[in-house]
């Protein structure tokens, strides 16, 4: 009578713990409805003489809620992240076209408007080498040599003509500033006012990038100040 009832259909705990590592080991992921059905049957075809421990049931069950709340609050961080995203794209599509304050020198000039960057000097300066390029080309457009500065802000102008005093061409420009400090010259970084051509989301670094120059792009923490 024995031998009847363990040569049936019944599932020892250790038969169904390896049904269900097998199931868990195929292609497609254990569902809520296969795991109940795969419980189900356990509890029905189960070895009377050998039945499923209730710790291991709790067990189970426990396991199975805590998979499906992991999922869940994935669910839900992705759908944020998602909404986010969409915010910083619709704050970046209201910036197009107008000015934001950056460092790097990019902005829009010549033909005779004047420009104008900026460049901080905490120890001041001995004297202050400004120039204009044409990124496209690289070619220098204007330079200009100033004295002694004190320390402070130092406003960087150009009247958008050339060395030879000609008009330059309307387009895109970046400034460019040295200093010399204690009989060493030094890079200092210029901030200008430049226009927002376009926007785009950056998947690597999952931020938005505005395009300030032809090519030219900063992320949206770098924006000092948004002006008209």
């Amino acid at each position: 009578m024995v031998a009847n009832i363990t040569s049936s259909s019944f599932l020892t705990t250790d038969q169904y713990a390896d049904q269900q590592i097998e199931a868990l080991s195929g292609e497609d992921e254990l569902g809520r409805d296969a795991f109940l059905t795969l419980l189900t049957t356990q509890l029905t075809n189960q070895n009377p003489l050998d039945p499923m421990d209730n710790e291991a049931f709790v067990a189970q069950l426990a396991q199975f809620s805590s998979v499906e709340g992991i999922k869940g609050m994935q669910a839900s961080l992705e759908d944020m992240v998602t909404g986010m995203r969409q915010d910083q794209m619709l704050t970046g599509a209201n910036l197009v076209g107008k000015k934001v304050a950056v460092e790097g020198g990019y902005f829009d000039g010549g033909n005779g408007a004047m420009s104008q960057g900026s460049i901080d000097l905490p120890n001041g300066a001995e004297s202050v080498i400004f120039s204009v390029y044409d990124p496209a080309s690289g070619d220098l457009v204007f330079r200009e040599t100033q004295g002694a500065q004190l320390p402070g802000r130092l406003d960087l102008n150009w009247n958008g003509y050339n060395r030879e005093g000609e008009l330059a061409a309307n387009g895109s420009y970046v400034m460019n500033a040295s200093i010399v400090r204690n009989g060493k010259l030094e890079a200092a970084p210029v901030t200008t006012m430049a226009q927002v051509k376009s926007v785009s989301w950056d998947p690597e670094a999952q931020e938005l990038s505005l395009e300030v120059g032809d090519g030219d792009f900063v992320t949206l923490a770098e924006v000092e100040r948004i002006g008209i």
